[in-house]
């Protein structure tokens, strides 16, 4: 049956993607964000931030199902449990909460913890999805695009190996979730078919592109400081500096099946992923 959703950051890297997908397949998509657009088909632009309490009930009104991800915030689980308690009172079913893989690895304090811990319990049915490094951030991450358009990529993963996914495979399992039955209280870790460090990326995406590209293993102090310094709130720059030290230490090496369990098809290898962007990079 046509489900109605809403899906947060729908102009995000996975959003967007998650809400064409559903407007294909017949669903009405609310579709969140600070700055809503105009309606489109099926889909309706509505208000929707995190930090704002009042946005929650306007955009919960009428909605089935939720796609969120974790907020990058001093307090996430506060506000993941928040709208959460206004969902359950509007009567949505089940909730498709979008974390990280390097969750399952991490200190107590990483902020995904909480948020997840909450949502094991929480009042509405969820499903909890820990991608992978995604692949497109390697053309749509504008620090990462600049590095490879310049030929070297500087992020802080050391030699750490990651499973990285196209975000094409996190919306179709989470359309999935959002409208089939099946998926709730479970936690799925979704990544692409191989295990790769940022140096066997960089190269692939070099033989994809025509053109040399390499890996430059930043200082991790370097990269926080960098972040600071460009104006990123610290709990922001911790966040991301938590996230590269699970990465460095291998907790996102690991290959699952996840995908082809939710989707019935296999992931997307990053080596495809890398051809089909290759004009990007040009």
């Amino acid at each position: 049956m046509p489900t109605t959703v809403l899906v947060l950051g729908a102009t995000g890297r996975t959003g967007r993607r998650v809400v064409s997908l559903l407007a294909e397949q017949g669903h009405t998509v609310r579709a969140a964000s600070q700055l809503p657009g105009r309606p489109e088909g099926a889909v309706t632009p509505v208000r929707f931030d995190w930090g704002d309490p009042a946005t929650y009930p306007p955009a919960l009104d009428g909605v089935d199902a939720i796609y969120q991800w974790l907020p990058i915030s001093p307090d996430p689980a506060a506000e993941v449990a928040a709208l959460l308690d206004e969902a359950k009172a509007a009567g949505v079913r089940r909730v498709v909460h979008l974390s990280t893989t390097t969750a399952r690895l991490a200190r107590e304090d990483f902020p995904a913890h909480g948020a997840e811990r909450f949502l094991e319990t929480g009042p509405v049915p969820a499903t909890i999805l820990r991608p992978n490094v995604f692949a497109e951030n390697f053309s749509e991450h504008p620090a990462i695009l600049h590095g490879i358009r310049t030929g070297v990529v500087a992020v802080p993963a050391g030699d750490g190996r990651v499973a990285p996914i196209s975000v094409e495979d996190i919306a179709a399992a989470a359309a999935a979730a959002l409208t089939q039955d099946g998926h709730q209280h479970k936690t799925y870790s979704l990544t692409g078919p191989d295990s790769l460090s940022f140096s066997d990326m960089t190269a692939i995406v070099g033989d994809a592109a025509g053109k040399p590209v390499r890996y430059r293993a930043m200082d991790p102090a370097e990269f926080r400081e960098a972040l600071l310094g460009g104006g990123t709130p610290g709990h922001v720059a911790d966040f991301y500096a938590a996230m590269y030290e699970g990465i460095r230490n291998d907790w996102a090496a690991d290959v699952t099946d996840d995908v082809r369990r939710i989707t019935g098809r296999p992931p997307v290898s990053f080596a495809d992923y890398a051809r089909a962007a290759a004009a990007r990079w040009r």
